[in-house]
């Protein structure tokens, strides 16, 4: 090759170089969106703490056609026993869309205790539910928050069961018995929910909630019995216990944090 054109390719060879595009005409660079809305399978599990009323919603109100035999006890009467415990609950359903989705879902509640002045002993009160629930995302397709933050609001409906149990003195024919006694409240419930999710994966997302349920009285029952003697039973529902047992309505509150996983 001619000096003359060795002097001149690198000129030529920069010319070139800086005046072909990279890209065809029409076509830019690839720039990082936002995480596009998720759907799919939804599994979440919620660990929080919460109460119902302190007071027992099975409640004895004497009548001319049942009368518990002796003292029915401060705990049917109104006292106040009961305040926060544990709940754990489970979701498992499907986001049909970025703004809504809805399944299954189920939990278990237990209730701290303090004394009761009427002689009563292992006092214990907890819950089990099982339902089902929408969830709204309103914010889901928002550019500037999909990425990293899912803001939602839910509401369920769910069969509700409300045990209490605790031991004490109950006369009977031949004088009085340690008896076990078992407060049972069914309930239709309403579960009311807002929270926000934070997704720190593409798949996980973790955040706070706060729940308040309303759960309404269907059935409640009192049943006593002890070792060697027959057990009665009185439920709201049928004779004679619908003249004296009653079944109130109550409200249950709940924080938690809520860990979910979208499988999409």
């Amino acid at each position: 090759m001619p000096p003359r054109i060795l002097a001149i390719s690198p000129l030529l060879l920069s010319v070139l170089l800086f005046s072909t595009p990279l890209f065809a005409e029409g076509e830019l660079p690839a720039v990082p969106r936002a995480a596009e809305p998720v759907h799919g399978l939804e599994l979440m599990l919620r660990p929080a703490v919460g109460a119902a009323a302190g007071t027992s919603p099975v409640r004895y109100q004497p009548s001319p056609v049942l009368r518990l035999a002796g003292d029915p006890g401060a705990l049917l009467q109104g006292a106040s026993p009961y305040g926060a415990g544990f709940i754990g609950q489970a979701f498992l359903g499907y986001r049909f869309h970025p703004l809504i989705s809805g399944g299954l879902r189920a939990g278990l509640r237990q209730a701290s205790t303090s004394a009761l002045s009427d002689g009563s002993t292992n006092l214990s009160r907890s819950s089990w539910d099982a339902g089902f629930y929408v969830r709204a995302y309103p914010l889901a397709t928002t550019d500037s928050l999909r990425g990293h933050f899912d803001p939602w609001f839910s509401l369920g409906i769910e069969y509700l069961r409300d045990t209490q149990t605790f031991q004490r003195a109950a006369p009977t024919s031949t004088g009085t018995v340690n008896a076990d006694w078992k407060l049972d409240h069914h309930a239709i419930a309403v579960p009311i929910a807002v929270g926000i999710d934070y997704r720190v994966l593409p798949l996980l997302s973790i955040g706070p909630s706060f729940e308040y349920t309303v759960a309404s009285g269907v059935t409640g029952c009192v049943k006593l019995g002890a070792p060697g003697y027959s057990s009665n039973n009185y439920c709201s529902d049928s004779d004679p216990g619908k003249q004296a047992i009653k079944a109130n309505s109550y409200g249950v509150w709940s924080l938690g944090l809520d860990l979910k996983l979208t499988v999409f």
